[in-house]
């Protein structure tokens, strides 16, 4: 079970995120193990995320990342919800990952700072999105 400071992280993703269609669904989903797995099946679709929040990323996903979570400050980790179970409720030097996660075909998402921003990436080809830099209050 993930701690309580990486639920709020998570509910935070999940509430700022998420289409409101789906948000209290998600919301009940992590709390349990059990029902967690719900939600990180939905992973692998885009479907389940504002689409106005988001641009589509192109290029090199390690530099549109680093770029875009720049203004953030010196980010020294970032967390993970995952469909790779290994990897899933951890956190990870972000260099590590941007490797272990980019190119895997497997629903994940990586959650930079306090959710300010995060990176989605689903199954297929190009469908990878970085949220805009929005503060948050």
């Amino acid at each position: 079970m993930a701690s309580n400071n990486d639920l709020d992280l998570e509910a935070k993703v999940i509430n700022r995120f998420v289409i409101r269609e789906k948000r209290d669904r998600y919301l009940n989903f992590i709390k349990k193990d059990k029902t967690r797995k719900k939600f990180i099946n939905d992973l692998h679709h885009m479907n389940f995320l504002q689409p106005d929040l988001f641009d589509k990323v192109e290029g090199n996903e390690f530099d549109v990342i680093q770029e875009r979570i720049k203004y953030l400050g010196l980010l020294k980790d970032c967390y993970l919800i995952s469909e790779i179970s290994e990897l899933d409720k951890k956190r990870f030097d972000i260099d590590t990952a941007l490797r272990e996660t980019i190119g895997r075909n497997c629903g994940t998402i990586i959650v930079f700072g306090d959710a300010e921003i995060i990176y989605s990436e689903a199954e297929g080809h190009n469908n990878r999105l970085i949220s805009r830099p929005i503060k948050f209050k």
